[in-house]
């Protein structure tokens, strides 16, 4: 599979580049590569895709900044996806180019965010799909937690019960606009394009009373919904939990989409994980290495007792059995490997120099291992 090319290159701006500048560099792109203006192109679509990806993470404040730490990386093993989350580039398009190019976007991927295509009539019936970026620590994701998170999302409207309507009815009437296709057709210069139609939003239908409180949608936002989030033990970092039903409510009583709860998981100052293994360094005297000794370790679970076999060298790998993380998509756990540290006292007693002395006169350079190994090069 090809490298996937930084953002910032396929947008042709500088690091530092500000809103304004990205917003330039897409407008100007998107004019040259819109499928639209490119018909039965495939290479513009892909090009015109690829820039419309580079521009709904470098646009979004907090979705840019996960990219400058983590790259590519940063969205999980698969990258990010705009065909799953371009709502950056939805409230941006109109601003850019008013709704000409609009169809695109409702033909090639629909409405929906995780969703396929949907009719005129359908579209904005299912809500939309949210996104939180949850981080936890190395230790709770080898236990699992439970996380509460408050979130801003559309709920039914509690005057109209969700129907969009005084009077309650659910029935809508026909888009007199648009006949119930949803679209209107548009010259503008030697282009004649179908756009959404301003009448019905593309719905097709029509409210004949709505709901002065959510003015005919059926929803209203609610700011600081509280939602408990259960984390797995094992989950790796960048992994998205799915909370079905979680997500907006539909517009006019249509079904809930789904909160996904991206997750990332901090570095932790001791343990380094490697899959389902973890690792750490753990620093002993000389004469722990030489003659052997039994330490306390510490694990992502509390400490144990680990023994450290006589003439361990430094640099050695010692392995705890199943005290790593959980495997998440099969049984048991992996292991905590124990790199072994030997260090040397900065400051010796009289007595203590006394006995080194004495080590040292009657030591055999040829019993380590290392000193072997560099005297066969003299």
């Amino acid at each position: 599979m090809a490298e996937k090319r930084g953002y910032y290159e396929l947008l042709g701006v500088n690091k530092d580049a500000s809103t304004e500048a990205l917003k330039k560099a897409y407008r100007d792109l998107v004019l040259k590569y819109h499928p639209d203006r490119n018909p039965n192109n495939k290479e513009a679509e892909e090009k015109f895709k690829e820039i419309t990806e580079a521009y709904e993470v470098l646009s979004d404040p907090e979705k840019r900044k996960i990219y400058d730490q983590y790259g590519h990386a940063g969205f999980g093993p698969q990258g990010f996806d705009w065909r799953q989350d371009f709502s950056r580039v939805q409230m941006d398009f109109s601003d850019i180019f008013g709704d000409i190019f609009e169809s695109f976007f409702s033909d090639a991927f629909g409405r929906t965010g995780h969703g396929g295509r949907t009719s005129p009539a359908e579209r904005h019936t299912r809500g939309s799909d949210l996104e939180y970026r949850m981080s936890i620590s190395l230790k709770e994701a080898a236990t699992g937690t439970e996380k509460h998170i408050n979130i801003s999302r559309y709920d039914e409207c509690p005057v109209c019960n969700g129907t969009g309507s005084k009077s309650g009815k659910k029935e809508r009437s026909l888009c007199t606009a648009c006949k119930g296709r949803g679209q209107v057709v548009r010259s503008q210069g030697f282009f004649t394009l179908a756009q959404t139609c301003p009448s019905c939003k593309g719905e097709g239908r029509v409210i004949s009373d709505p709901c002065s409180n959510c003015r005919g949608t059926g929803r209203v936002r609610t700011n600081m919904h509280r939602i408990a989030v259960k984390v797995p033990a094992g989950i790796e970092h960048g992994s998205s939990l799915r909370l079905k039903g979680q997500g907006d409510a539909g517009v006019y009583g249509g079904s809930r989409g789904d909160l996904y709860t991206t997750i990332f998981v901090e570095k932790d100052e001791f343990f380094e994980r490697r899959n389902s293994d973890i690792l750490c360094e753990v620093p002993v005297t000389s004469t722990q290495a030489i003659l052997g000794d039994e330490i306390d370790v510490p694990t992502l679970t509390g400490k144990v007792k680990m023994r450290i076999p006589p003439g361990t060298q430094t640099g050695s790998v010692l392995r705890l059995r199943n005290l790593g993380m959980p495997r998440i998509t099969g049984y048991g756990k992996g292991d905590q490997l124990v790199r072994i540290r030997v260090v040397v006292p900065e400051r010796l007693s009289r007595q203590e120099k006394a006995l080194y002395q004495q080590i040292k006169e009657t030591e055999n350079p040829d019993v380590f291992p290392e000193i072997r190994k560099f005297r066969s090069n003299l």
